[in-house]
């Protein structure tokens, strides 16, 4: 009776505890990582999300300011390839035929010009892309503006427009007033020339921060090819 009393008092050895340390690590291993798992894949499509939807958003916009372009006697398009930090930010100006009205303040309507152009972002050292869309007044200087307009998108890699003219020919700059000659006595003058279609490429990145080797990394990219409106041919 007393040798079995004494087995009944007897605790768990140091290898028994190691032992169950050990599963009990794993255990709590495997739950924390699939955990981190769940919530690495909820934050990343979330982030997918957003980059899908300021995409979409920034695509539309300008393929609907370009489908209001002045493209006959007044009107202007000037597009300029530019390289920002190391990485391609075209900048695009023209004048178009419906100025949208932001706020209650601003409810005139009529001929504006729209302007693109993409700056570093301080922060991370992507691209933001700004939009201007100032009323064009009688008197009014057409390129100066004080501010690049408001922020469009955030978070760009590459922002690019490509020009195609009649003849099939994309050039990665335009100026209509190319198209403008020096009309001779008893010569009507030249109207501006209007690229037939532009493309439009943005490229998101899909991390928050631009890393050294990001020309290499695969952005998000968001295309769409624009068409020009014809100019209204003149009443006889």
């Amino acid at each position: 009776m007393a040798g079995s009393d004494k087995r009944d008092e007897r605790g768990f050895t140091l290898i028994e505890l190691l032992i169950a340390m050990f599963i009990f690590a794993i255990v709590i291993s495997s739950v924390y990582g699939a955990y981190r798992a769940t919530f690495t894949i909820i934050h990343g499509s979330e982030a997918q999300m957003a980059i899908s939807r300021s995409g979409q958003v920034a695509i539309e916009r300008i393929s609907d300011d370009l489908r209001s372009v002045v493209a006959g006697p007044g009107g202007e398009l000037r597009g300029e390839r530019k390289d920002v930090s190391g990485v391609r930010g075209d900048s695009l100006a023209f004048i178009s035929a419906s100025h949208l009205a932001l706020s209650k303040k601003d409810m005139r309507a009529g001929y504006a010009v729209i302007g693109y152009s993409a700056e570093p972002d301080e922060k991370n050292g992507l691209l933001k892309l700004y939009r201007l869309d100032r009323v064009l007044m009688p008197g009014m200087e057409k390129e100066k503006s004080e501010t690049p307009g408001e922020v469009l998108a955030a978070g760009l890699q590459e922002a690019s427009f490509v020009y195609v003219d009649a003849d099939g020919k994309e050039t990665d700059e335009w100026d209509s007033d190319e198209g403008e000659e020096d009309p001779g006595e008893g010569e009507q003058p030249k109207e501006p020339l209007f690229p037939e279609l532009v493309y439009v490429k943005l490229v998101f990145s899909r991390s928050a921060e631009r890393k050294a080797d990001q020309a290499s990394e695969g952005g998000v990219v968001f295309r769409t090819a624009v068409a020009l409106p014809k100019k209204a041919k003149a009443r006889e």
